[in-house]
């Protein structure tokens, strides 16, 4: 199976996107560090050095703070990358963090993500153990557009699934 992580924004208060599936179906928002060149537990994972996209494997990791989650490896100079719930950029160490909806400051910027173990539970319940993860860098152009209607796509594809 093959998961994009679409990249919608970047500021100080993190790097912010959405996991979707293989059809284009929006399954949770994501929460990373900024970038700060791949260092190893301060900056979320690079796109890709000769393109826009990369590609890294991912499969299950399990451990007492860390149960029921997965590794991402392949990143070059990288190890322990997780996908795991969390809210802000204080709660990684350069992994990935999924939530329903964004967490937004009075000026409407984002700065993390809200109720990460309901986004982590469904993952959970959707992914299978082992799959491929592309990630897309963000568009350089209308991310406050693109953001507002992306999470307007995932909170009507969020409530069709809490229907289902």
């Amino acid at each position: 199976m093959r998961i994009t992580l679409r990249r919608i924004t970047q500021s100080n208060f993190g790097t912010f996107g959405m996991l979707l599936d293989e059809d284009g179906e929006p399954l949770c928002f994501t929460c990373e560090e900024p970038w700060k060149g791949n260092a190893p537990r301060v900056s979320c994972i690079p796109p890709g050095p000769n393109s826009p996209s990369a590609r890294y494997e991912c499969g299950p990791h399990d451990t007492e703070r860390f149960p029921g989650v997965w590794a991402v490896t392949g990143v070059p100079g990288r190890t322990a990358i997780l996908i795991h719930a969390g809210n802000t950029i204080k709660d990684t160490q350069g992994c990935i963090l999924v939530g329903t909806s964004f967490l937004r400051n009075p000026d409407y910027s984002v700065y993390g993500v809200a109720d990460s173990r309901r986004a982590l539970n469904r993952l959970r319940d959707l992914l299978p153990d082992y799959f491929t993860l592309t990630v897309e860098a963000a568009p350089a152009t209308e991310k406050s557009r693109i953001t507002i209607d992306a999470e307007n796509i995932l909170h009507t594809a969020m409530v069709r699934g809490a229907d289902e």
